[in-house]
């Protein structure tokens, strides 16, 4: 079995077809081909289900996935690790984080990372949900996770860098800057969300509300946090907020919600030996904690 057949068989996983993952790979189709091909035989028996729809995981396949993809972080781990040590650059930091922290507590991070190695590249991949995450940095695609609750993943070292706090992302000329709102107070006011599956602010706000007989104005659902800012900066709506976020409010203004909901950030990766690239960054959130 060849570092190459794992590539070839992960692209054809995650594009769907051989023809995309060749195009991806920039090599041709037959290349792929043969090389999973033999890769089957290897293994004494198919890879995927072939019908004219497309590719289908058979079990022998699924059971590949993950530690194809843990060879693979692994190779790269060991070829960032020789380049570490003789002095060159380059590789990435592949980080998979929920929405909220994405685009909020892990920012400032990658300032800091990319301000002593911006030889490396960072990709941040926004997942919704925190098992997936993990599941994700288990498998070695993600290098770290950020996720919002422990994860139940074997095989991850997971430690609390901090919390979020939830407010209400109000719209400009709200008076009362800074003082607290009732969380009964928002149940009157036009609500701007995300869809209720993909929000646990969301799903917190309505059972509290539930609590109390009441329910919220859901006026606009969104599929993706992108929209909520500028709706809520438009008069459309409060929206809730998770704090500290990076992204600008504008002149809308944010207060603090009572009851309060905390939440803590989770910072995981896969035991035993990680990239250079991963080490780094770990030493910088510790270093981050140290100030605290």
């Amino acid at each position: 079995m060849e570092r190459r057949q794992l590539e070839y068989f992960l692209a054809v996983v995650d594009t769907g077809n051989v023809s995309a993952a060749a195009l991806e790979l920039h090599v041709t189709q037959p290349t792929i081909s043969v090389a999973l091909r033999t890769l089957e035989k290897e293994l004494g028996g198919q890879l995927f289900s072939r019908s004219p729809t497309g590719l289908t995981l058979t079990a022998t396949g699924q059971a590949l996935v993950e530690p194809a993809r843990q060879v693979l972080r692994d190779f790269s781990v060991a070829h960032e690790r020789v380049r570490d040590v003789l002095g060159l650059a380059g590789g990435h930091l592949d980080i998979g984080a929920v929405p909220a922290l994405a685009s909020g507590w892990l920012m400032d991070f990658i300032v800091a990372f990319r301000k002593t190695h911006p030889e490396v590249g960072v990709r941040v991949h926004a997942e919704i949900d925190d098992e997936t995450i993990a599941a994700q940095v288990r498998s070695g695609r993600y290098n770290l996770g950020l996720t919002v609750t422990q994860p139940t993943v074997l095989g991850l070292e997971t430690r609390s860098v901090g919390h979020q706090t939830l407010q209400a992302l109000m719209p400009p000329g709200t008076a009362d800057r800074g003082e607290p709102v009732e969380v009964t107070e928002l149940a009157v006011l036009d609500f701007v969300c995300m869809h209720r599956d993909r929000s646990i602010s969301r799903r917190w706000f309505e059972q509290e509300l539930s609590q109390r007989n009441l329910a919220p104005r859901v006026r606009i659902e969104l599929g993706t946090p992108d929209g909520i800012l500028p709706l809520v900066e438009a008069g459309a709506g409060f929206a809730l907020w998770w704090t500290p976020m990076s992204a600008r409010t504008g002149d809308c203004v944010l207060r603090p919600i009572r009851p309060e909901l905390r939440r803590p950030i989770m910072l995981s990766h896969r035991e035993g030996v990680l990239s250079p690239a991963a080490e780094a960054f770990l030493d910088i959130v510790a270093a981050s904690d140290a100030k605290i």
